[in-house]
């Protein structure tokens, strides 16, 4: 989206942020119990269509209340835990590693019924034109290639351009060994957040160099190179969400 000064675009460069001191929330949405909730990127700081990317903590028996995003696309990444998506009247079990589409206009709460916390990963964008595509949901891990062979480390991905309108791309969930390193540059056209699940990393762009673990965001401008490199002595994973810039 970036920010337009007396009619120029001014764009950011790198950005991080991490899930420590999020709000506490109540009755979320007119939902039930405690959420802990924060934003970790402004729309407006991004280039592309991005409105926001929040990370929520849902307790047990807590839920977020049913809405309708009216103004944007939404996907969520179950982080850990386990909840019911109640999406356009029909419920379903979400489990760590699924990632849920929710086309504009589609009517969705998420109740955590068990007995740990819940963490999920947010991401919305603007639409474009077009009919809305149906809600998805489709299981991550399940796309990682075979680990023999994979001594490199493996990548699954989710073309998302089928379940919306907007500006989406790929979303990626990124499996680097210890000591591993991956390194991409970010194409002229798009721009990317990439968020770590697990593991320690250190993530440079920009000349600088963003180190952590879980919870560690850091987003990447387009036409940047950046490297990502598995610091910890367990395979580091870190989930990646390609968004157009016009």
């Amino acid at each position: 989206m970036a920010t337009v000064v007396r009619g120029e675009r001014r764009p950011f460069g790198p950005i991080s942020n991490d899930t420590t001191g999020p709000a506490v929330t109540h009755g979320q949405v007119g939902g039930e119990g405690v959420c802990r909730w924060k934003m970790l990127m402004n729309g407006m700081h991004l280039e592309g269509e991005w409105n926001c990317v929040e990370y929520v903590v849902v307790e047990p028996g807590a839920s977020v209340g049913e809405h309708v995003h009216l103004r944007t696309e939404e996907i969520y990444y179950i982080v850990s835990g386990r909840a019911v998506v109640t999406m356009d009247g029909e419920e379903f079990e979400v489990r760590e590693g699924d990632l849920v589409t929710t086309p504009i206009g589609s009517a969705h709460s998420i109740a955590n019924r068990g007995d740990e916390d819940m963490h999920f990963f947010v991401t919305e964008v603007f639409p474009g034109e077009g009919p809305a595509a149906r809600p998805a949901l489709v299981h991550v891990p399940d796309l990682l290639p075979d680990p023999a062979g994979a001594a490199a480390g493996r990548t699954a991905a989710v073309d998302l351009t089928p379940y919306f309108t907007g500006g989406w791309r790929q979303f990626r969930l990124l499996e680097i060994p210890p000591g591993g390193q991956l390194r991409e540059t970010v194409p002229a056209d798009l721009s990317i957040v990439l968020h770590v699940l697990d593991g320690q990393a250190a993530l440079a762009t920009g000349g600088e160099e963003y180190t952590g673990g879980p919870g560690l965001s850091v987003a990447v401008p387009p036409g940047y190179a950046h490297t990502v490199t598995g610091t910890g002595d367990r395979p580091l994973r870190v989930i990646s969400t390609e968004v157009a810039v016009a």
